[in-house]
This record gives structure tokens, C-alpha cells and sequence, in this order.
């Protein structure tokens, strides 16, 4: 049974289409890879199933059959630019989060900050963007919710900075709930997925279970997305 499903999703910008029918199923205990270039709509279908933009037209049936207010309590998102106040420490925005979120949960949120070596006292806009976005990846994954929505998390970072981002997405449990990651490094992060979405001009343009790719096919994730958009206009 699906975790999420998502029918005809469409959305337009002042004339111009962002997203074009999408469907697509997420199952729960996956790793599912959304890949694509700026600009492909990526951001717009993470915002979509946040609740944070009204689609034109579709359905979006969310975990659990929730509905409204609800639904947005399923998906936690972790934003394509994360921005704090430059009184905020690493510690206030945790105390937020736990204030703002039923769902909050301490062990999670302990969990993460050991994981990845945040320090609690320091203020945010004192550190460097990889640190920002480690931060920022662990107030997502500080809640306990079936869904959690991942924007572009190693966009600009250094190679510890992604190690340690990696590291915290392969901790996490999700025998009840799953990952939606964008991005367009695909050599990076392709080791994570379970599955790809291949994304363009607001479409879904390939699916594939990455296992099969890599043992049907003979080909890595990387390969592929540079097949398939090779075809791309």
C-alpha cells in the first residue's frame, strides 16, 4: 500500500506550467531520488506536497488518509534555503521546533545533534553553509512524522559537510516512513535511493528502481539521468 500518492498534480506561475500531471506512488522504508536540473520543478513539487503552494488542479492523498491541517502534519520539509534569525543559537531553534511541532521528539532530535556535531550554543548565522544546512537537516529530522521532503540538502556544502548529511539520512528509521530527496548531484547521493524520479519541465520523464538499473542495465544512476536527459530539448 502506498504512503503517499499523488494524482494529475498540476501548478502554473503566471502563465507559465510548473508542474504537468504529475503521479506518482511513495512507498514507506524508501529512499526515493528526485532528480533533475534547476528549474525542472523540483522545488514546486516538494512546496506542493508541503502544503505551502495550492496546486491548480490533482490530488495529493497524504499518509494516513489525513486531510487539511492534518495532512501538513504528515511531511516534514527541509527547504532549498533555510533562513534564522541572527539572534537564534543551534539550541533556540530546537527549542522552537519542539514548541511549534506535536510531533517533535527529543530522542530524535539528541540523536541528530550527536550525528551531526551541532553545536547547541553557537549562533546560526555565525556558521559556515555547510553547518547551516546540518542545522537545518536536523530540526527535519527531528520530527516523527511518515513523510520527510529533502530540497537540494548538499547544495554547496564541503565533502565532510556531505558525508555527515549523508551519514543522518542513512540512520534514519523508516520501517513507517519515507524520504523524497531533490537534487541535480546525482553522482553524490545515488548510493542513498531506493528508486529515481527523473524530472523535467514540470514532468515525471523516467521511474526506475535502482537496483534493477544497476544489475538489468549494467548502469549506475548517473549513467542514466545523462541518457535520458541527453534526449531532453
Amino acid at each position: 500500500m502506498a504512503l503517499m500518492t499523488i494524482k494529475n498534480l498540476e501548478k502554473s506561475y503566471t502563465g507559465t506550467q510548473a508542474l504537468r500531471g504529475i503521479h506518482l506512488e511513495l512507498e514507506a522504508g524508501k529512499i526515493v531520488g528526485l532528480l533533475g536540473p534547476n528549474t525542472a520543478g523540483k522545488t514546486t513539487l516538494l512546496k506542493t506536497i508541503a502544503g505551502l503552494l495550492r496546486p491548480d488542479r490533482g490530488e495529493i492523498i497524504y499518509p494516513n488518509g489525513a486531510t487539511g491541517r492534518a495532512a501538513k502534519n504528515t511531511v516534514s520539509l527541509l527547504p532549498d534555503q533555510s533562513e534564522f534569525p541572527s539572534w537564534m543559537r543551534v539550541l533556540d531553534a530546537f527549542t522552537f521546533y519542539k514548541n511549534m511541532y506535536p510531533d517533535y521528539s527529543e530522542q530524535k532530535a539528541g540523536e541528530m545533534v550527536a550525528l551531526l556535531e551541532l553545536p547547541l550554543e553557537m549562533k546560526i548565522h555565525r556558521m559556515s553553509k555547510g553547518m547551516q544546512e546540518r542545522v537545518a537537516l536536523g530540526l527535519t529530522f527531528s520530527r516523527q512524522v511518515p513523510l520527510y521532503l529533502l530540497d537540494e540538502p548538499l547544495g554547496g556544502i564541503d565533502p565532510m559537510g556531505k558525508h555527515k548529511i549523508m551519514q543522518s539520512i542513512l540512520s534514519m528509521d523508516l520501517a513507517q516512513s519515507s524520504i523524497l530527496l531533490s537534487t541535480h548531484l546525482v553522482r553524490d547521493v545515488e548510493t542513498l535511493f531506493d528508486s529515481i524520479l527523473l524530472i523535467s519541465q514540470g514532468e515525471i520523464i523516467y521511474s526506475g528502481n535502482c537496483e534493477e538499473i544497476r544489475e538489468q542495465q549494467g548502469k549506475t544512476v548517473e549513467e542514466i539521468y545523462v541518457e535520458v536527459f541527453s534526449h531532453v530539448e
